[in-house]
């Protein structure tokens, strides 16, 4: 990932926090038949000092014990220069695409355990579930249902080695063309991206 320093982000807090805000990741791996993608909710969990992406995946998946790759997008938009007031001074300015990511690099383990399986649903779902006012609960599901599809599933989880966090959101404009960005996308509906323009390490 190209990461200029004005887009870089620094603090690994920050870098966790789009992924507990953005958890559906897309999983790179490389395989015998080549590099494959599978795209996976996971949690970020802390064990003894170190950092885990912990998830599940379908039982006979095609992904393989070896280092990965996790990618966490969050929201994104075209950018059009016609937002820019220093356009019509100027006329020096082209379209661009505001996005934020961040690039998780670890190894791969799979669990099958009944008991790491159960943890970890129940962690996934609480989690979730934590924004309903009458939240779901892996006890609603009748267990015998529920040992059944952990039969069909297996556990993953990524030792976090290494994180690379990028926000482009406008930051290497003046404060009136982010604000053209921010009207423009607005306009559009797209509130998610222009609050991310407004306060990009905030938002």
């Amino acid at each position: 990932m190209h990461l200029p320093q004005s887009f870089k982000i620094k603090e690994t807090k920050t870098q966790h926090e789009i992924i507990k805000k953005y958890p559906l990741a897309t999983i790179i791996t490389s395989t015998e038949t080549g590099v494959i993608a599978n795209h996976i909710p996971l949690l970020l969990i802390e064990r003894n000092n170190r950092f885990y992406l912990q998830g599940h995946a379908i039982a006979n998946n095609d992904m393989s014990n070896n280092d990965v790759l996790a990618i966490f997008q969050g929201p994104n938009a075209y950018i059009s220069p016609s937002w820019y007031p220093t356009k019509k001074e100027t006329g020096k300015e082209v379209p661009t695409w505001n996005y934020l990511a961040v690039h998780v690099r670890g190894s791969l383990q799979f669990y099958s355990e009944g008991s790491w399986l159960l943890n970890h649903l129940t962690a996934l779902s609480d989690t979730h579930e934590s924004a309903f006012e009458n939240p779901w609960k892996l006890s609603d599901a009748p267990s015998n249902y529920i040992q059944k599809m952990l039969s069909a599933i297996v556990g993953i989880e990524i030792e976090i080695k290494s994180m690379q966090g990028k926000i482009k959101m406008s930051q290497n404009h003046p404060e009136q063309n982010r604000q053209g960005v921010i009207d423009g996308l607005s306009q559009l509906g797209q509130l998610d991206v222009a609050q991310w323009v407004q306060n990009p390490l905030n938002s």
